[in-house]
């Protein structure tokens, strides 16, 4: 079963809250065990150090060994607490030991002491022993202390660690899960405008909370993209439309033209001939702009397909203005070209003549009769320049981008004339998918100056 994040979140918040109490309560635990175990052995040190004390004293006295560890430890008292004095050979001399376990002098020297835990009667006992010495006579001290009270302190601790974690840990769960839950509901909320939106209701967007924090930032990245998948959606619808109503004109023509032809019968050659004259010319005129609406479409698809190969640019230049030149004539505008010789590049010759085909009938149609139209070919750090500079009105200065985008033309009364509004766009595309670029470099009353930028290739020939 898939968890909520909610869920996810309070239960790695408890985890590590666990540990970390853990960890924490292990730490307290053997801390106190150790502190409290050195406090008692502090305890029996003290008491060793007293019994040591008076047996020397008695010793000094010249008294035999037992009747000194009588007079020793006759007036001592020590409450819960074996403390005795025993002889070398571990007999015991004096001192309250019933039930505590035999002391003898094994692993315990004239510098060392040895300290243990020993269990007596179903009883945990920290045991000292000692050997002492005073001049030629040695002796031992034991000291021991049931370590029952030690054992029922660190249970209690154990229980209270336990008991508080536990409980720490449920608070922290409940306080996760409803942190989290506070924490995630603008993410709900937001998950259900998602759910609202549809393509009927263009310009709705997200409740993005106003915080800074993942979840604002999640909010607003997604209504930039609601804003950006708005824009294409009403670019695409724009083009359905415009495209319809391009393809609407030529078929009503061409139609008309065949239904006046077969109007009646009996008609001269000479009627039926110009009515075809009309349905071919319509018919090329809706093959080139399904061709160009085909090219544009395998663009967004993906990157336009191409067939590099080594070409000469110069050649391209001169090949396409002597085909704009047929077009020129009938207005008396001038085609010129200056470009160096031998600008060998690789690229798709058909793609790139498209494109200066492109913009040299843009710059035809646009340039009055008489005019001039000019284009120059050179060579750049990087790359290669093509300008294609006319004689035309220029382009307003808020339109100037827009003259990329399809189906576009700023003089709706030459609509005729200028075609579908899919030149411009197609040769950016071409010069995109070769690396490069097209901008409108200038464009003022005198004119407007193209600009088309193709990268040199790294292994140019």
């Amino acid at each position: 079963m898939s968890l909520t994040i909610r869920a996810r979140l309070a239960l790695w918040y408890a985890a590590v809250l666990g540990l970390a109490l853990a960890g924490s309560g292990l730490a307290s635990y053997y801390g106190y065990s150790r502190a409290r175990l050195a406090q008692l052995d502090e305890q029996l040190v003290r008491a060793d150090a007293l019994a040591a004390g008076a047996m020397n004293t008695e010793l000094g006295e010249g008294l035999p060994l037992a009747e000194a560890a009588h007079d020793a430890l006759e007036d001592l008292e020590l409450p819960g607490r074996g403390l005795a004095l025993f002889a070398p050979d571990g007999t015991h001399l004096f001192g309250p030991w019933q039930g505590l376990p035999e002391v003898d002098g094994g692993g315990v020297s004239d510098t060392g002491p040895a300290i243990a835990t020993v269990e007596s009667a179903g009883v945990r006992v920290r045991l000292w022993r000692a050997r002492h010495r005073h001049g030629n006579t040695a002796y031992l001290v034991g000291a021991a202390e049931s370590l029952a009270s030690f054992d029922a302190e660190r249970a209690g601790l154990r229980r209270a660690l336990l008991g508080g974690g536990l409980a720490a840990l449920v608070l922290a769960t409940a306080g996760g899960l409803w942190i989290a839950r506070r924490a995630l509901r603008p993410l709900a909320r937001m998950a259900m405008d998602a759910r609202g939106i549809t393509e009927h209701t263009p310009g709705a967007r997200l409740q993005a909370p106003a915080t800074r924090d993942e979840l604002g930032v999640l909010g607003d990245a997604f209504n930039e993209l609601l804003g950006r998948l708005e824009g294409a959606l009403a670019q695409q619808r724009r083009f359905m439309a415009d495209a319809s109503h391009e393809l609407r004109t030529p078929v009503s023509v061409a139609r008309t033209a065949i239904e006046v032809g077969l109007a009646r019968s009996g008609r001269p050659e000479a009627e039926y001939r110009d009515s075809l004259r009309v349905v071919e010319g319509k018919i090329q005129g809706l093959s080139r702009l399904v061709e160009d609406m085909f090219t544009l479409a395998r663009a967004d698809a993906g990157p336009l397909p191409l067939e590099p190969a080594p070409l000469y640019l110069d050649e391209l230049v001169d090949g396409c203005a002597a085909d704009a030149r047929l077009v020129a004539a009938p207005k008396g505008v001038e085609v010129r070209t200056s470009a160096p010789a031998d600008v060998e590049t690789i690229g798709d010759e058909r793609r790139l003549r498209q494109m200066l085909a492109n913009l040299l009938d843009n710059a035809v149609r646009h340039t009055p009769n008489g005019g001039s139209v000019h284009v120059e070919l050179s060579v750049r750090p990087g790359a290669f320049e093509i300008a294609v500079s006319d004689g035309g009105p220029g382009v307003p200065a808020p339109e100037r981008e827009r003259i990329f985008e399809r189906f576009v033309r700023l003089d709706a009364s030459r609509r005729a004339a200028d075609g579908a509004g899919l030149g411009l766009p197609i040769a950016r595309t071409i010069a995109e998918a070769h690396g490069g670029s097209l901008v409108l470099a200038r464009s003022d009353p005198s004119g407007s100056t193209f600009l088309a930028r193709l990268p040199i290739p790294s292994h140019n020939p």
